[in-house]
């Protein structure tokens, strides 16, 4: 893409920021580190992708805690405080689904999702306490592993989990509490159950 990509592979950090923590403008990896961000936008920003394959992250003062198109969490520890979106997979989305997840008070069953906006969630310990949405995917989420703990907000314009098209569970395990007002469960269509 021609952007500035950073990458980090160990060492220690203690970031605070007016502006974001750590950003790029294509992608940002964190393959190892200790990392404590307080930051005035967003902990971690990419307009590309942000991959976390380890270390550990403590965003502890955010708007939105970590932001990108793609964001993919193998491994690693990590918290997040934000006032807004604790992670937003930020994007338009994609017309071809049909939106609304299992869950959200009259939508539709999600087809398939086939745009370019993916939280994935493969590993690692992520906790998020957020006052806007904790896990926002303007696209759609997949989770195979890893543990993620969501302390939602409590205003009802946001939900703890909130995603566009589908958001399929079929491993790890996940717990996200917040209001109702807009609360979504995973997907109908994951091969691991879910209670809402």
């Amino acid at each position: 893409k021609g952007g500035v990509s950073v990458t980090i592979a160990g060492g220690t950090f203690a970031i605070d920021a007016a502006d974001d923590g750590v950003h790029a403008n294509d992608s940002v990896t964190i393959d190892g580190g200790d990392l404590s961000i307080a930051t005035g936008d967003d902990g971690i920003h990419a307009d590309g992708s942000v991959t976390i394959n380890g270390g550990d992250v403590r965003i502890t003062q955010s708007v939105e805690g970590i932001e990108g198109g793609v964001i993919t969490i193998n491994d690693g520890n990590i918290w997040v405080v934000s006032s807004d979106d604790g992670v937003n997979v930020s994007g338009d989305g994609d017309t071809s689904t049909t939106g609304g997840g299992f869950g959200r008070p009259g939508a539709a069953a999600a087809t398939e999702y086939t745009g370019d906006f993916w939280l994935y969630i493969n590993g690692g310990n992520l906790v998020v306490d957020a006052q806007g949405d904790g896990l926002d995917a303007n696209g759609a989420i997949e989770m195979t592993g890893g543990v993620v703990i969501v302390n939602g907000p409590t205003n009802s314009g946001n939900g703890a989990l909130d995603y566009d098209a589908t958001f399929n569970i079929s491993g790890g395990q996940l717990v996200a509490a917040g209001s109702a007002g807009m609360a979504q469960a995973p997907s109908a269509t994951s091969t691991q159950n879910s209670v809402l």
